[in-house]
């Protein structure tokens, strides 16, 4: 599932108007898992200067990304952390574990070829997916367009429910990233 679609879920059953603080959380969360991806692509490609299927055929498989992937999507990290945040009743911290384990709950079904440690470290099993979010061979085509109802409904949800200009600007960005990345990975294959 794309981060953007992710950010959306979560922000559209989290976030709440005048809660500044719960807002961040709920988007933090909702990209965390993400993070340690985006960097090492962005290293990868423009530090490094790595072709696409380079970095998604051989980098990707290697403990270097796999390991950072697997903390970030582990299931047993997010509940320790909804512990604690439980026992210093901490509000900020619960919705940001919610949120990370909102992400897990939609990648895991979406994930065939690249599917996730979400047990790390008490294991490195992998739950592989029958569908993928973007590999055709799995019902991606189809996948991609629940995703997108999915993300085009969080955006009317949170449009309707935030007046605040930031938010609908970031609204519009996300409506544009629906368009401009399948079109970008479309041209890439392409070539």
């Amino acid at each position: 599932m794309m981060t953007t679609t992710h950010a959306l879920i979560s922000c559209g059953l989290l976030a709440r108007p005048n809660n500044r603080a719960r807002n961040w959380a709920a988007g933090l969360g909702s990209v965390h898992p993400d993070a340690p991806m985006l960097v090492l692509y962005a290293i990868d490609r423009v530090v490094n200067g790595l072709p696409e299927d380079v970095i998604w055929g051989q980098r990707y498989w290697t403990d270097a990304w796999q390991i950072p992937v697997a903390i970030s999507h582990s299931i047993p990290l997010a509940v320790a952390a909804m512990v604690i945040a439980q026992i210093y009743r901490s509000e900020i911290v619960r919705i940001f574990s919610i949120s990370v384990l909102l992400h897990i709950a939609c990648d895991m079904p979406v994930h065939h070829d690249d599917a996730h440690m979400h047990f790390w470290p008490l294991s490195r099993w992998k739950f592989i997916s029958p569908f993928s979010y973007w590999d055709r061979r799995y019902y991606g085509s189809i996948v991609s367009l629940i995703e997108l109802a999915i993300a085009m409904g969080m955006i009317v949800v949170l449009w309707r429910r935030f007046e605040s200009r930031w938010v609908r600007a970031a609204l519009a960005v996300a409506l544009a990233a629906f368009v401009a990345v399948p079109l970008y990975f479309g041209m890439m294959h392409e070539t």
